[in-house]
């Protein structure tokens, strides 16, 4: 839908051109200071005052959910037709005027318009009564409503922003017209055959012959169209071979369309103002064909690989709506500079400023529609109360949205089935799923549909959508690498595109100390529990840490997925955080996670050379090996050279000509370790011509080679091995450290709990969304060889346990710990990976690092722990 009379919200006036006949008639805004209540209507309760556009919760009404009351005096206009309208209010709408209702509307996102014709001029009393659904209500989870109330099991709002909300959230505005409107225009892009289409509509009481002009650059076209009293009719115009300039990031030129209407027995009607048109409208457009072809999907016939961050639209002042138009700009700005050319709009009609700046700065949109969980399954189908709901939702969203070009595609749902498995493999599902694509499809014809954005490929439950999708979370884990690698490789050759739509680890964003915090503030919390864990260095350095460790995650997992032709791109989640969803690259302020930033940078670049190594600690003096590739989002590129570097060693590879849009694998390379132990840097660049075209670098820790005198055992220390914890042990263990003994007891799983000699609580690390286990290191040398007080992120990528200690007699932490572990919410955990503690007057060390797997997988860090563990043991492990 665009602004009838005056140009789409937020949009730069358009360019002068030819006048099309007549001037365009005004609009008067209503948006500022309301009077506001909670409560309907008739509750009687004193009115004080509210801003419009707003939501309630943004201007300190946090708790109210269900019913309030906005009134103001309206001045109507000396004026025969008029018309109100709402750009949206959330969730649902009763609009009066002198006590007399005008009409409802029930969609949260998207405008709405109410005839005032023939109202009287002079004040009027204008009263909106707007209902925001109630958490876990039928009416919540039968309705489309995005994020709001979204997972309120693990992030209880407030303090999360996953409430509901309710207000008059978009602009107002009173505009008159004469007796036939334009509802909508459009022009579909189509660079060959570009389609117009306006739609009229006849408030009058009678027939009305017009003439609807349309006019493009380039190109003016009129018919005269005859609408019997209150009908609405699409006219489409076919505009073939203009030649325009088209839409792409590279340059992103938009095109004005504008359009008007006129009476053809104006001069009688209007009194002599035939000059004036019943109604003018303006938008803009752009020249793009998208389609899907076999594998992939592509733009004005480019394979087109989806380099693309999650925005969930929640910001720290207003809530659940944008911000104004220069902090929209800022944040498309802030995700092209790190190298992301799409964002995925998630789960809600955005303000149309954001696609606009959208638009104009050249960043495509996946655009997501609002049906999301919870959501009522019982009623899933595709008739009813819910698929009409959903429908309605869907059909005025892409309505109002598609003449944007930066929009490559569309989500018909999202993750619907999840929190109720059962429905997925149901026809009702089938039904709900083929019904809702149905209607996108025929609402916009010229760009692909996701139907269910769903967690896996699983493609014989995707039935219309030419894409399937995943959402694969995981951690920074060689274990979970490996899995990634295995289902990427295994989802290859599906005939359909495969985009991995949802990834991405965790890290904590800076937390200063706020004497008055705001009520979303979780600084305190953290603050609390980092000072009860033993992480000697403190909230900021532990934070810190963990942006480092996100910006590594994210950076080896799009890797991994670029080094994949089959996989057309992924959407990393997400752009900023959301209290108390710390994934973000930005915190809620749009504060940078400086060293996440700096590893997004690196991932995201056209051309990326990497080095898939085999693995990332290295005995010193030994090799660094692993296997070449370079990712090309770009154009071809000529014949160059690679070039390795780690301390003083280089290596160099012939690169012969690469080939545009997707990886080429280059082959087996190698290169020396330093001899002196410790981190360092590996650097790959791409140079071609003589110049560097792509750099990448991968942390190394260099192991020492073990001393000769070291071994894997020592006498006196009884070490029982990864997974044989069972009661004979046990009781073996039991008697060793009775008798005064020291002992090592290597990684176990839950069910060994019971057979430790001391209460043992034991937690299986999970591979999820939000399943970041944080591991650091204390000032204790146990492992001298990884870094103290650090949040661990490659360092022991091999190592990462199975399952956890999360207690050890009552407490997670064994009296001296030198390896932790924190994880924040969802589901915070505490626990030791690496300590010791005295058991009577012998002294246990326990190590759930996954050794063995490690040193079966040539791992020389394995190797080294265990020695060190040994000799830790050994020496008496001492408790302070």
């Amino acid at each position: 839908m665009v602004a009838v009379g005056v140009l789409a919200s937020g949009r730069a006036p358009a360019p002068a051109g030819p006048p099309l006949r007549g001037r365009p008639r005004p609009a008067t805004s209503l948006d500022g200071t309301w009077e506001f209540r909670p409560g309907p209507a008739c509750s009687g309760e004193p009115f004080g005052t509210l801003e419009v556009p707003g939501l309630w919760e943004a201007q300190g009404h946090l708790d109210l959910d269900g019913v309030a009351t906005y009134r103001r005096t309206v001045l109507v206009p000396d004026e025969p037709f008029l018309t109100l309208r709402f750009g949206a209010v959330m969730d649902a709408a009763a609009v009066h005027l002198d006590g007399v209702l005008l009409g409802r509307h029930d969609l949260p996102y998207t405008p709405f318009e109410l005839d005032l014709s023939g109202v009287a001029p002079g004040p009027h009393e204008l009263v909106v009564e707007v209902t925001d659904h109630v958490l876990r209500t039928p009416e919540h989870e039968r309705s489309p409503h995005g994020k709001q109330g979204w997972a309120n099991q693990d992030f209880p709002s407030p303090p999360s922003l996953y409430m509901t909300y309710g207000g008059i959230w978009q602009p107002v505005e009173l505009r008159s017209h004469g007796p036939v409107v334009l509802r909508d225009l459009w022009a579909d892009g189509d660079p060959a055959d570009l389609t117009v289409e306006a739609e009229l509509h006849n408030v009058d009481a009678v027939t009305r012959v017009v003439r609807l002009q349309v006019e493009v650059p380039g190109a003016r076209r009129e018919r005269e169209v005859r609408l019997r009293c209150g009908e609405r009719r699409v006219e489409r115009f076919a505009l073939e071979g203009l030649g325009l300039p088209g839409w792409s990031p590279r340059d992103p030129v938009l095109h004005d369309l504008r359009a008007s209407v006129v009476v053809l027995d104006a001069e009688r009607l209007l009194g002599g103002a035939a000059e004036r048109p019943s109604d003018t409208a303006a938008t803009r457009f752009g020249v793009r064909r998208v389609r899907v072809a076999g594998e992939h999907i592509e733009v004005d016939g480019v394979p087109w690989r989806m380099r693309s961050v999650l925005v969930q639209g929640f910001r720290a002042d207003t809530l659940y709506a944008e911000g104004d138009r220069a902090s929209i700009e800022a944040e498309v700005r802030a995700a092209k500079d790190l190298g992301f050319t799409a964002v995925r709009l998630h789960l809600k009609a955005f303000d149309p400023r954001y696609l606009d700046v959208c638009d104009e700065l050249g960043v495509y949109v996946h655009c997501d529609l609002p049906v999301a969980e919870p959501i009522d399954h019982e009623a899933l189908d595709g008739t009813g109360e819910l698929a009409e709901a959903c429908r309605a939702a869907v059909v005025a969203q892409v309505r109002r949205d598609r003449g944007h070009p930066s929009i490559v595609m569309w989500s018909a749902m999202n993750e619907i089935g999840h929190d109720g498995s059962d429905i997925r493999p149901t026809d009702a599902y089938e039904r709900f799923a083929r019904f809702l694509h149905d209607a996108v499809v025929s609402t916009d014809h010229t760009r692909p549909v996701i139907e269910n954005d769903w967690t896996d490929p699983d493609p014989a439950r995707v039935f219309c959508s030419p894409i399937l999708t995943a959402h694969w979370y995981g951690r920074l884990d060689e274990a979970y690498l490996d899995e990634l690698e295995a289902k990427a490789t295994r989802w290859s050759g599906t005939g359909r595109p495969l985009l991995v739509t949802e990834l991405g680890d965790w890290g904590l964003p800076d937390m200063e100390h706020r004497p008055d915090p705001p009520f979303w503030w979780y600084g305190d919390h953290y603050e609390r529990e980092v000072a009860a864990t033993p992480y000697p260095a403190g909230l900021a350095e532990l934070c810190r840490g963990t942006q480092r460790y996100l910006g590594l995650a994210d950076r080896l997992q799009i890797e991994l997925l670029r080094r994949h032709a089959s996989v057309g791109g992924f959407c990393l989640t997400e752009l900023t955080d959301v209290p108390w969803e710390l994934n973000g690259l930005l915190d809620l302020e749009r504060r940078p996670k400086a060293l996440a930033v700096e590893e997004l940078r690196r991932a995201n670049a056209d051309v990326l050379p990497m080095l898939a190594v085999d693995r990332l600690d290295v005995l010193a003096g030994g090799e660094v090996t692993g296997t070449a590739w370079v990712a090309n989002d770009g154009d071809a590129l000529p014949a160059g050279e690679l070039v390795l570097r780690l301390g003083r060693s280089w290596a160099r590879r012939p690169v012969a000509p690469l080939p545009a849009h997707g990886p080429t694998r280059l082959g087996r390379i190698g290169l020396a370790a330093p001899e002196a132990p410790g981190p360092c840097t590996l650097t790959v660049e791409l140079h071609v011509g003589g110049d560097v075209v792509g750099r990448n670098e991968y942390p190394v820790l260099v192991v020492p080679r073990p001393d000769p005198g070291a071994g894997a055992s020592a006498p006196g220390v009884l070490v029982i091995e990864e997974g044989a914890l069972d009661a004979h042990r046990g009781r073996t263990l039991a008697e060793h450290l009775a008798d005064g003994g020291r002992a090592l007891v290597l990684a176990q799983q839950p069910q060994a709990a019971a057979h430790y000699p001391v209460p043992v609580t034991l937690r299986p690390v999970t591979t999820e969304w939000g399943g970041t286990d944080f591991h650091f290191t204390t000032d204790v040398p146990a492992l001298p060889f990884l870094p103290p007080r650090q949040v661990l992120a490659t360092e022991d990528l091999g190592l990462r346990p199975t399952a956890l200690i999360t207690g050890i007699e009552g407490t997670p932490w064994a009296t001296t710990t030198a390896v932790g572990l924190y994880k924040p919410l969802p589901l915070p955990n505490q626990g030791t990976v690496v300590g010791s503690l005295d058991v009577g007057p012998g002294r246990l060390v326990v190590c759930q690092y996954s050794l063995a797997r490690a040193e079966r997988r040539g791992h020389p860090l394995a190797s080294a722990a265990r020695r060190a563990l040994v000799a830790w043991a050994a020496a008496g492990a001492p408790a302070t």
